[in-house]
């Protein structure tokens, strides 16, 4: 069998590259063998064994020490504790993850949660003045903060400790906050800089953990108990999941198919989540949805009622409404891309029209539009252009507040630094950010942004391929291979799932089913496979019966069939070259 994928196309317009080396296999052994050896690993390495006694000493991330012991300290003389947290699900979790543990060692906690289109992102200096008023007189942040300066400064002006902890890329100048806890930070570096705000709250809370264990006061609370939700919100924010991240969430997923937590096991079963098959795919398409909808459609703080719900029925209709928010939020957030595409098709008509991305300025926004769905469809016009989109809506103050999306390669946290001098406030990581554009000054921002994609471009940070880890004759297609390919799991940013072309096969039968699947037979002559396609309807010309085609997709174990049956899951159709 001979098949070189180097530079094809898909039917989706990407390019084929090899993810590492050129790999044929026709045996599941070889198929296996091979993947190891391109992926530098073997059966018995630790990537297959994640431990939690494999997570950093916490004490290593900067300014963990001082952050722990004031936090301590505040739990053993029962100080009133105020968590600010954010309305995403990475700053629902963490708030939760916070509230839940502090509330368990005998600590008084209040919190607060910003509103999306009335407040923005970050902590405000009226909430810290308030928390004050209120008698508290230690603040923690989670995922967000480092550019808050003004309430940070405020904090200090009134003697109230706030400790930062987030993960947000910082501007030049530091918050003046009593500790930030922030592995981005120049001088940290902490788990390789790539934990979500709900991580880095978690390793406080192991820090703190420790300190009164030395004491003999350690909490009864076990915090394990928290990893479903950190688990969540790593995937939800898009971490890279290796290393402390692949740790985290492969704990956070057994705890979320044995153990949920009573608000996450309602978010479970209104999403009709199989509790035996959880996987990061099901936190990324049916549950973090289900809780982003509550701050892009109403408030964070019901989704923070859910997930710390201690009660099932309660808990069982907060999961519903939250369903309801967001079958809200799809219907809101295609007609607001409909729209996006109308102005772009205004502004590019010859570029949209041709699906040619280069140089187009994918900046969008309208005063009618909604604040919860903006960010979405930043992300859908990135993800169908292949660079970074910025959509925005118009506030109370005629100000107009931005969400960026980025593709590989591109750091949105970067652009919004090249763009700072155009914004009121702004915050952001690779993937992800946003920011309030001066009145006036959209023109402005729009040309900065636009060279400042094209030079991360031109830079050689863009790379606008799919990446496949080998070629498959249908004899490698075995139960035994893909039983060991779940090894990989959890799959996500930085670890992708296996991605194969399986070459030269004849559809000889092709049924399309509701919500746009399509299951497929293939074969190569002598032999047969069972396919399936989610969303198939821009293959569905490709895979008419009959057709010669090379498909390239994931081998997963057929778990409708059972006992040793493997089905191919077909994502793209490989172009044939004139």
């Amino acid at each position: 069998m001979t098949f070189d994928c180097q530079g094809k196309r898909t039917r989706k317009g990407r390019t084929l590259q090899w993810r590492h080396q050129p790999l044929v296999a026709d045996n599941p052994l070889s198929a296996w063998q091979g993947l190891l050896k391109a992926r530098g690993l073997s059966e018995q390495d630790a990537f297959f064994a994640p431990a939690l006694s494999d997570l950093p000493d916490p004490f290593l991330m900067q300014d963990m020490q001082k952050a722990a012991a004031r936090l301590a300290k505040a739990i053993e003389t029962h100080e009133k504790v105020h968590v600010f947290g954010d309305f995403d699900c990475d700053g629902v979790s963490g708030t939760t993850v916070l509230v839940e543990a502090l509330r368990s060692a005998g600590a008084e906690v209040c919190f607060s949660i910003p509103h999306r289109a009335d407040d923005g992102h970050g902590i405000g200096v009226e909430p810290v003045q308030q928390a004050y008023d209120a008698g508290a007189t230690l603040g923690l942040s989670v995922d967000t903060g480092t550019t808050c300066l003004a309430a940070c400064d405020k904090a200090t002006e009134l003697g109230f400790d706030l400790i930062i902890t987030d993960h947000h890329l910082p501007d030049k100048i530091l918050p003046n906050a009593y500790a930030l806890l922030n592995p981005a930070r120049e001088d940290c570096g902490f788990a390789e800089r790539v934990l979500c705000g709900t991580g880095v709250a978690f390793f406080l809370l192991m820090a703190t953990w420790k300190l009164l264990a030395d004491k003999n006061k350690r909490p009864a609370y076990d915090l394990k108990q928290l990893l479903d939700r950190v688990a969540m919100a790593t995937v939800a924010d898009v971490m890279p999941l290796q290393g402390v991240n692949r740790v985290l969430v492969h704990f956070g997923l057994q705890q979320l198919r044995t153990s949920p937590s009573i608000g996450m096991s309602a978010l479970l079963d209104i999403a009709k989540v199989n509790r035996k098959r959880i996987s990061t795919e099901s936190i990324g398409f049916y549950l973090a949805p289900r809780i982003n909808a509550a701050g892009r459609m109403r408030h964070g703080e019901e989704a923070m009622r859910l997930l710390c719900c201690q009660d099932t029925s309660e808990a069982a209709a907060l999961a519903a409404s939250l369903d309801v928010c967001n079958q809200e939020r799809r219907k809101l957030e295609v007609e607001t891309y409909k729209q996006a595409l109308a102005k772009l098709e205004v502004i590019h008509p010859e570029n949209i029209a041709k699906n040619q991305e280069t140089n187009m300025c994918l900046a969008v926004y309208d005063k009618n539009w909604h604040a919860g769905v903006v960010g979405l469809v930043a992300g859908r016009l990135a993800r169908q252009h292949g660079r970074p989109a910025a959509v925005g809506f118009v506030d109370s103050e005629q100000n107009i507040r931005v969400s960026l999306r980025g593709t590989k390669g591109f750091h949105i946290g970067q652009l919004l630094h090249t763009c700072a001098q155009h914004l009121h406030g702004f915050g952001g990581h690779a993937g992800a950010g946003g920011g309030t554009v001066k009145a006036a000054s959209w023109d402005a921002f729009v040309l900065d942004f636009t060279k400042a994609v094209n030079q991360q471009q031109t830079d050689g940070l863009i790379q606008n391929h799919l990446l496949i880890d080998g070629v498959l004759n249908l004899s490698a297609l075995h139960i035994g291979l893909a039983t060991r390919l779940q090894r990989f799991e959890p799959i996500g940013q930085a670890n992708p799932a296996c991605l194969w072309v399986l070459p030269d096969v004849t559809v000889i039968e092709s049924r399309k089913l509701k919500g746009g699947v399509m299951r497929v037979q293939l074969t190569d002559g002598t032999r047969f496979i069972n396919a399936v396609v989610f969303g198939g309807g821009a293959l569905a010309d490709d895979l008419q019966e009959g057709a010669c085609v090379s498909v390239l997709g994931q081998l997963q174990s057929d778990d409708y069939r059972g006992g040793d049956a493997v089905q191919f899951v077909i994502e793209d159709v490989v172009l044939e070259t004139s």
